[in-house]
């Protein structure tokens, strides 16, 4: 029951996110770990967003302080193969920073144009003046809710829903 309550906060969050934002930071104060749970569930599209509110209730209010490299391997590839990146962080910050880092691959649309879609990455607290290198492989394979178009994609990298690196690929499609 709890969790059908928490499918709905979120479903209302697509149309008024700002009522749903204030009314998790209202609840999140004093919560459990288990209604946290069911909290992160409710805030899930909102956090994907970007949205500044709950990013913040949730204390990933803050750009990263330092800088992020990424490497994509391979920058061509065939639909049906995988993408490999790598995210090297380096922290200029005196204190430890919270980062929920996601990703978004931005595919290449039947009109040319590209639309972004973001997949959760990783939840961490990134130590003062530290370096650290995240490793991720995206498989660009057919599914049944999405059409591949060659062309140009790209894939860019979000730490606390701000952009912070970005870098292309070239999709192709077997014969």
């Amino acid at each position: 029951m709890r969790r059908s309550v928490a499918n709905h906060l979120n479903d209302i969050a697509k149309d008024h996110p700002a009522l749903v934002a204030t009314w998790v930071e209202t609840h999140l104060q004093q919560a459990s770990r288990e209604r946290q749970a069911l909290l992160r569930h409710a805030s899930r599209s909102l956090i994907k967003a970007g949205h500044a509110d709950m990013l913040q209730a949730w204390g990933l209010g803050h750009a990263l302080r330092g800088a992020a490299a990424l490497d994509l391997q391979p920058t061509e590839l065939t639909l049906g193969e995988s993408l490999r990146f790598t995210l090297a962080l380096r922290s200029t910050a005196k204190v430890p920073q919270r980062l929920a880092v996601d990703y978004a691959v931005h595919h290449v649309k039947a009109d040319g144009s590209t639309r972004p879609k973001v997949f959760k990455g990783w939840q961490l607290e990134l130590p003062p003046r530290a370096q650290v290198t995240l490793g991720k492989q995206h498989a660009i394979k057919p599914i049944t809710t999405r059409r591949y178009h060659a062309g140009a994609h790209a894939l860019a990298v979000h730490f606390n829903g701000q952009e912070v690196a970005r870098a292309a690929l070239v999709l192709h499609l077997p014969d």
